[in-house]
């Protein structure tokens, strides 16, 4: 009897222990999860910022490559016609590479980061994985974003496109305006029997 009340003590005991591991191994768990949603919070705001820098570095290389090309053709053509201006655009010609060197240098550091970064995040993103909670990896985010950015710069290009098109349609229209007003203005002061005005060729092409 006395055997049985120890055993059934040392029982309760066990049992509540255990519940309490249990319980204690829950909680950290719970804690855990929570720590790993906190640093998916810091992590996108991390990697959406380096992305946002790097694309900024990015647009700026195209830009330096534009005026570098720029300032290369003017270089040349200074050159060829003895241009004093020659050593200006080779000064800035000069500049512009240096300035690209070190946007590179940049462009290279903030790529290294967000990489380092990623690497990071994969024991959480592993962890968040596993518990199934659904989040929007800030990779795919970031991608979405710069295809945004891209769809939005075609629409505007396409409508500056459009814009010029009409501009060029309505100065089409004016030409023609004015040679028909012309053509009247000929016809009322050229008197009766005079020969007509002869056109000329001021194309630099032999008439068919």
């Amino acid at each position: 009897s006395t055997q049985s009340t120890w055993e059934e003590t040392v029982a309760e005991a066990c049992s509540a222990i255990k519940a309490r591991h249990d319980r204690t191994t829950q909680e950290l768990a719970e804690l855990r999860l929570e720590v790993h949603k906190e640093y998916l919070e810091f992590f996108r705001m991390l990697y959406l910022t380096l992305g946002n820098l790097i694309y900024k570095k990015e647009k700026k290389l195209e830009e330096l490559d534009r005026n570098i090309r720029t300032t290369h053709i003017q270089l040349e053509f200074c050159i060829e016609t003895f241009d004093p201006n020659a050593k200006k655009h080779s000064d800035a010609k000069k500049q512009l590479y240096l300035v690209r060197a070190q946007t590179e240098e940049e462009l290279a550091m903030l790529r290294e980061k967000q990489a380092k970064a990623q690497d990071d995040f994969q024991p959480t993103e592993e962890a968040l994985v596993t518990a199934g909670i659904d989040f929007q990896h800030p990779a795919d985010e970031q991608n979405e974003e710069v295809l945004n950015r891209r769809s939005k710069m075609c629409e505007y290009r396409a409508h500056l496109s459009k814009q010029e098109e009409v501009k060029i349609a309505a100065e089409r229209e004016e030409i023609k305006r004015q040679k028909q007003i012309r053509a009247l203005k000929h016809s009322q002061t050229t008197p009766r029997g005079a020969s007509p005005p002869q056109i000329i060729n001021t194309s630099g092409n032999s008439w068919q």
